[in-house]
């Protein structure tokens, strides 16, 4: 295994751009507090640790060389996020049930539900495969065995996924604690569900660009 250190580096750079994913973690912060967060988190993991397994496959070479397969997956990715997009934007923060005077009721997605979110997340963005496919050659020593340093890699990612998230949420976490309208927290959800929508839209000019 070679520069272990820098790969660390590398990898929690890349986790700590903002994207998909940690929006995702911001805002189930915001409307059902960190630890209900979690799941979602977790979800993102699982996610990015099944992408790093294709990206080791051949499935992942056929994704990235095929301009159908590609189009596909963003496509996908872009539908998901503006479904998530619309929903944030509709939603009622939970926060308000605090208040004993609003009638308003927010149900909590269960943490199947939110694990299901981030793990879409992650599988839907086809950006990750490319990073995987660049970035594990590099760190990879050819004259040992492929499979434990892979999962060595892979499992190094997910980890700091779960930890760079975490301390996301964790921000998240102080910043909701010393809010208390319920206005500002229907504007950071429309502002939330608009960021949803616009990587969407990121998605989908990437995804059509070779055909203009």
């Amino acid at each position: 295994m070679q520069q272990i250190a820098f790969y660390i580096l590398i990898a929690s750079l890349t986790i700590a751009s903002p994207g998909p994913g940690v929006l995702l973690t911001l805002t189930n912060t915001l409307n059902y507090n960190f630890r209900n967060a979690m799941a979602g988190i977790i979800g993102v993991a699982a996610g990015m640790g099944v992408i790093s397994i294709v990206a080791a496959s051949s499935v992942g070479v056929i994704i990235t060389t095929s301009q159908l397969a590609l189009l596909i997956v963003k496509v996908a990715g872009a539908a998901y996020l503006i479904y998530l997009g619309i929903k944030l934007f509709r939603s009622v923060p939970r926060v308000l049930n605090n208040n004993p005077d609003t009638t308003e009721t927010v149900v909590l997605p269960s943490a199947g539900q939110r694990f299901r979110q981030g793990l879409l997340v992650s599988l839907l963005n086809p950006k990750p495969i490319v990073f995987f496919m660049a970035l594990f050659p590099q760190f990879i020593n050819p004259q040992q065995p492929f499979v434990p340093q892979f999962s060595i890699l892979s499992g190094i990612f997910c980890f700091l996924v779960v930890v760079i998230h975490s301390l996301y949420g964790l921000f998240a976490h102080s910043v909701k604690m010393k809010m208390s309208s319920g206005n500002m927290f229907r504007k950071l959800n429309k502002t939330g569900g608009v960021v949803f929508m616009c990587f969407a839209a990121g998605l989908i000019v990437s995804a059509l660009h070779p055909y203009i």
